[in-house]
């Protein structure tokens, strides 16, 4: 069913980078990217290249990116869970923190269980795929209440190592939720396992918007209408350059709703 989804085709406008020399670190221009006027639906993904009925819910946000569609309207994100490795495969790309956060939403929304592929749609647990557009636009259709600015710098050593250095901006004064948290995702696409143990051995796994870092919730209480942080990403060498994007995204902190999104290719 989850291939008979009718796709969104959208636009994305490109972004370029400038280099100077600044002492010994070479600092690119700063790119910034500001979140649409309406809200960005964010849809997640919780896999495991140890589960059998993964592939193809990893193949249905892969046929997403064929598509083209634009990150003004959706953001898909997949995070990779630890629970099923004990089987005997060991996915490379789960951490203990997905597993946690994926754990915390559901008991945000008092469920007793988590599973394994679970859809969640800007943070409710999402099953009517039939219906995938249709509630994609509904979400799209709503005006934002919060405002992201999502700035991104390149910071290179002399020996060529780089670091991103990421901000955040936001104007929350259409909002009246109290407990926000914010969050930096590092995203991959294009990567491929040949997997040799568990349930999908002997099978070769294709993977898109894969969050190979996760960093937050960094907090934000009270009645203040404006918030700003900034973070200093380490890039890891097997990390594709090519195929990254920072997504910044914030959520009720009380409910796991994501009520804004934004994203800038790497």
């Amino acid at each position: 069913m989850i291939k008979k989804i009718l796709l969104l085709v959208l636009f994305v406008m490109p972004m370029t980078v400038l280099s100077q020399k600044v002492s010994d670190i070479t600092l690119s221009d700063v790119r910034m990217v500001k979140s649409p006027e309406s809200r960005v639906a964010v849809l997640e993904l919780y896999t495991s290249e140890g589960c059998s009925s993964c592939p193809p819910a990893d193949h249905f946000l892969s046929e997403l990116k064929k598509a083209g569609i634009s990150s003004k309207q959706l953001i898909p994100m997949a995070f990779h869970v630890t629970y099923w490795d004990y089987i005997g495969w060991s996915d490379r790309f789960a951490k203990k923190q997905f597993d946690q956060r994926q754990r915390d939403a559901a008991y945000k929304k008092r469920s007793k269980s988590v599973y394994t592929p679970q859809f969640r749609l800007s943070g409710d647990d999402y099953r009517s795929y039939a219906s995938f557009s249709k509630d994609v636009n509904r979400l799209v259709e709503q005006a934002a209440t919060i405002d992201l600015e999502l700035s991104l710098r390149v910071l290179s050593d002399q020996s060529g190592k780089e670091n991103l250095s990421v901000s955040l901006k936001s104007n929350n004064y259409q909002s009246d939720v109290k407990d926000l948290g914010y969050y930096f995702a590092v995203v991959e696409n294009n990567l491929l396992s040949d997997v040799e143990a568990g349930e999908n051995d002997g099978e070769q796994l294709h993977h898109d918007y894969v969050v190979r870092e996760l960093l937050g919730p960094y907090s934000q209480s009270g009645s203040d209408q404006q918030y700003k942080t900034e973070k200093t990403i380490n890039l890891h060498s097997e990390w594709q350059k090519n195929n990254l994007s920072i997504v910044a995204f914030v959520e009720n902190l009380r409910t796991g709703e994501i009520l804004q999104a934004v994203r800038m290719k790497y």
